[in-house]
This record gives structure tokens, sequence and C-alpha cells, in this order.
């Protein structure tokens, strides 16, 4: 059997997840906040398909979690590619002001 990168799962801290998002799981992930980006409130219909964004980035050990989207240790939002940049760009702004 060939193992992509898909396929790889982690636990970490005791928490059973993937390093990349498989498209089942961005599925559920879209599913559970009824297809409707977690920042700025639009549906899917008005904007790119939803994407899941790691609470803790992957080089820190996040990963995408299994647990439901509302559990206190999921590590998942669900975001428009708007706002999906917009949390990436805070976090380097933010990296960079502390130089």
């Amino acid at each position: 059997m060939n193992m992509n990168t898909e396929s790889k799962v982690k636990v970490i801290n005791g928490i059973f997840g993937y390093e990349v998002c498989p498209k089942w799981l961005s599925k559920k992930y879209r599913e559970a906040v009824d297809y409707t980006c977690q920042m700025c409130k639009k549906h899917e219909s008005e904007v790119k398909k939803l994407q899941p964004h790691r609470t803790i980035r992957k080089n820190m050990g996040g990963l995408y979690t299994v647990l439901p989207i509302n559990h206190p240790r999921s590590n998942v939002q669900v975001v428009c590619s708007n706002c999906h940049k917009l949390l990436h760009s805070n976090e380097f702004n933010h990296i960079f002001k502390s130089y």
C-alpha cells in the first residue's frame, strides 16, 4: 500500500490528527460550521470553498484534529480564503514586530 501525505496520522499530546487535512475531514469541518466562515460569517456560496486553518501551526506540532470544531482542544478554524490570508499575515506581522 502506498502511503500518501494525506494518510499520515500522528498523535501529539494524546490528540489524534493529520499533518495534511484529508478531503473527507475538510468536508466534515465545513459541514460542522454550516458552510459558513467562522471569521467573516460569509457562506461558502459567496466565497470560494472554505478552508481549514490550524490554530497551532504545523511546525509547532499542530494537527488537523478529528475532534469536533467546538471542542476546546480542536486545532481548527474553518475560514474563507480571504480570512485565511489575514490569519497568516497577522501571524507573520506579529513575528516580525517582535524583532
